[in-house]
Order: C-alpha cells, then structure tokens, then sequence
C-alpha cells in the first residue's frame, strides 16, 4: 500500500481486485462535513416566527393549556404554546403545500394549509384538518384580543382524501381580522387541541 496525500485516494489490493480508499483526513473531513449538515437541519431554532404561521391554544378552552406539551417535538418542529411562544410549528409536504401540527391533549391534530404562511390582516386561509379521536370536530378561532368566532366556513366533512395524517378529516376556512397570535381550537369528544398562528 503506497500512502499519498491526504486528498489522494489510496489503492489496495485484495486478491485480483483493486480497491480505491479515501485517505483518512478526507474521510474525517467528509464526516464532520455530513455531521453538520444533519446538525444544521434538525437545530431546534426555526425560522423567525413573524415569518411562518403558527398554533395556539385558546384561553377560552375548556381544556387546560397544552403548554405543558410545548417543548415535545413533532417532525416538524417543537409544538406551539399559548401566545405563539413558540407559534405551531409548518413543514414542507412537497408539491408547493405545507402542513401545520396541533399541540393536542391526548390525540393528534394535523393541518393541510391551502395558502402558504406569512399571513396577513384580512387573509382567508383554507384548512384541511386531520385529527384524531371520536364525534364530529367543533372548530374556533380566538383574535389576539379574545374575541372567540366559529371559522369563517366550515367545518366540512371529506369522505376522500390523499392527506396521510392519523385521523378523520374536514375542510375549514379562516378570515384573519387583526395582526397578533391567532389560537385555532379544535375539539372531539375525547380530545382537544390547539394551532397558535401568527398574522401580521
């Protein structure tokens, strides 16, 4: 075996096959590379909040907060909290579409978002949602400034549907009417959940 440089491969020989070896200090560059990129990808800071949308949980719930949930982690991102510290986390589905995760209590809540986050004062937002548990969905969305209102429309029951998340889904849609965290409530017979979204 005959050493090079760092950067050069070395060949060794086994039998009649040639074998081509990265030198050693390349392999570790290239480890140490790869390691970061995966490092820098699933960091736990996201982007700045003002950017993307978010959930909530509505201070009018019957339920208690979710906040003690608020630094489990979904695929997507830490889950969201009350007053959007942080909002809910969205993540690319591909296809231009993006979803948003329900901070629940005892279940799971997903959301096919229809526009694409950073929403604004008089934006209406569609929302295909995806949640688990039993009984019809009753939705709400509570103003930054308390004011709790039934969505703008819906919600709609879809018997058929490509959106791979656990659960039962309906169609709802939402007119933002003030800048600030937005707390979307959703709730089943035996579970509720929240998504916190920030519109400015």
């Amino acid at each position: 075996m005959a050493a090079g440089h760092w950067w050069q491969p070395i060949l060794l020989t086994h039998g009649d096959e040639r074998l081509k070896v990265v030198g050693m200090a390349a392999r570790t560059a290239l480890t140490v590379g790869v390691a970061l990129l995966i490092a820098a990808c699933t960091s736990g800071t996201g982007p700045n909040p003002a950017q993307r949308g978010t959930a909530a949980t509505s201070p009018a719930a019957a339920t208690p907060p979710a906040s003690a949930q608020a630094a489990a982690t979904s695929s997507v991102g830490t889950l969201g909290a009350p007053g959007c510290r942080p909002s809910s986390p969205i993540g690319d589905l591909g296809g231009f579409r993006q979803e948003v995760r329900g901070t629940a209590i005892k279940g799971e809540l997903w959301g096919l978002l229809f526009e694409e986050p950073p929403y604004r004062v008089g934006d209406e937002v569609k929302i295909a949602w995806r949640m688990t548990g039993n009984g019809d969905i009753r939705l709400s969305a509570t103003a930054p400034d308390g004011t709790r209102t039934p969505p703008a429309w819906g919600p709609e029951a879809h018997t058929g549907s490509n959106y791979d998340r656990p659960g039962d889904e309906w169609g709802a849609g939402y007119r933002f009417t003030q800048a600030g965290c937005w707390t979307l409530h959703a709730a089943r017979d035996d579970t509720t959940a929240d998504v916190w979204l920030i519109v400015g």
